[in-house]
């Protein structure tokens, strides 16, 4: 599945590539050489798994990062820059403590910016948020999806659903069980910022009698392999392909 990014990412993420982290101020600080102390900032990122084709002064491959200001996420963004010692692992999610500085007189082709890796403060292939409603133990049933016409899927004999917990997703798509990897997923407090990315989908192959089971299940396992996104208002989980909400949930256990 090809890594996607929200909408509003690809209108603004060109704009705001080459201007992430800009300050401005005055001041003397010895332990850079002189440089204005307000031009010298300490910020926290995160950075997604993998790299995405961008347009910068010529076409490249850019990282997608979040800025965390007051301990929460921003929206994701092309990052254009380097980032002097840091070392990146396509696969994993990174939060990092930077050193951004301001460049004297920069390039005409350059960025006014400069980063240097102070710590990785975290890395690991998933990020859930600390009070998750994504566990194992949780069942969410389907409550609709595009493309089914007439077809209520609230009204199948067994309902199809979904269970996302770690590294895993585990369902019934209407007619058989299916299976599968979470490859990538980020969960941020605020529930407008994440991203999602699943491996193949597996399935049992029992025949399907209810041409409306086989309808649901068609159109269910196509559409968990174009999500990029995810948003849990609760009791309801919220699937996206980019900005188009294309299948919602309802929690098994809400009421």
């Amino acid at each position: 599945m090809i890594f996607k990014l929200p909408a509003p990412l690809l209108l603004t993420g060109m704009l705001s590539g080459l201007l992430i982290g800009c300050t401005n101020g005055e001041g003397a600080d010895s332990e850079h050489g002189g440089i204005d102390t307000a031009a010298v900032k300490k910020e926290i990122y995160w950075v997604a798994p993998e790299r995405v084709p961008c347009q910068g002064i010529v076409p490249m491959q850019c990282l997608i990062v979040n800025k965390v200001v007051d301990g929460k996420t921003t929206e994701w963004q092309y990052f254009y820059n380097d980032i002097a010692g840091f070392e990146y692992t396509p696969g994993l999610f990174y939060k990092l403590s930077l050193e951004t500085t301001e460049v004297a007189n920069p390039a005409a082709d350059a960025s006014s910016l400069s980063y240097k890796l102070l710590t990785e403060m975290d890395k690991k292939q998933n990020h859930y948020a600390t009070n998750t409603m994504l566990t194992e133990n949780r069942k969410w049933n389907l409550k609709q999806l595009t493309g089914l016409g007439e077809v209520n899927p609230m009204m199948l004999e067994q309902p199809a659903n979904i269970t996302i917990a770690g590294e895993r997703l585990s369902g019934f798509s209407g007619c058989n069980n299916f299976f599968g990897q979470v490859q990538h997923l980020f969960e941020a407090e605020q529930v407008n910022n994440s991203l999602l990315k699943l491996g193949p989908i597996g399935s049992t192959l029992m025949a399907c009698a209810d041409p409306n089971g086989n309808t649901v299940e068609q159109k269910l396992q196509q559409a968990l392999g174009e999500v990029n996104a995810i948003k849990v208002q609760w009791p309801f989980l919220n699937m996206y392909q980019n900005d188009e909400l294309i299948m919602q949930f309802v929690a098994e256990d809400w009421d």
